[in-house]
């Protein structure tokens, strides 16, 4: 008989310990979930950066700037500035923004630039590091941006070294 209340006890041990292994791995699973969709800039949707400054640069008339610009406020704290042409074109320029790739608005944030209709997701991305420090900036020309949404099927990826990669969503 003692051997059968020896064997009874040490099954339940197995089976505590095993319970308990079980539930520290699923603790542990989330809360690797939860850093990696935060360290790509997803927390419910699009984080909220309202700490990261960003100027607003456009030039008038641009109509399109007022549905794009709700979806960015709520990423950035946002600074409107409007620019006569002469100075649109001299800020792009002295930014590098490749003329292939502008647009009608200019987003500065801490000396890089975001030209166009850029993915709010992308921006999340971006305004996190997610790119890393070569990136000098990201663009989606008017011409490839979707009138209905303001944003495109991709976007460029413009580099320090002056290489241009396009991304597709």
């Amino acid at each position: 008989m003692a051997q059968r209340r020896y064997r009874v006890k040490k099954a339940g041990y197995r089976k505590y310990v095993f319970l308990v292994a079980t539930v520290v791995i699923a603790i542990l699973a989330v809360v690797v979930a939860i850093s990696a969709l935060e360290l790509i800039g997803i927390k419910g949707g699009v984080a909220n950066y309202t700490a990261t400054k960003a100027l607003f640069y456009y030039s008038p008339p641009c109509s399109c700037c007022d549905t794009y610009l709700p979806k960015l406020k709520s990423l950035l704290d946002v600074v409107i500035k409007a620019v006569s042409p002469d100075e649109f074109l001299t800020l792009k320029r002295d930014m590098g923004i490749p003329e292939s790739l502008q647009s009608c608005h200019t987003i500065v944030i801490g000396g890089k630039y975001i030209e166009g209709h850029v993915p709010i997701s992308a921006v999340a991305v971006f305004v996190n590091g997610g790119f890393g420090e070569d990136v000098k900036g990201l663009a989606l020309p008017h011409r490839e941006t979707n009138p209905n949404t303001w944003e495109g099927p991709g976007y460029y990826i413009v580099f320090k070294n002056g290489t241009i990669w396009r991304v597709y969503s």
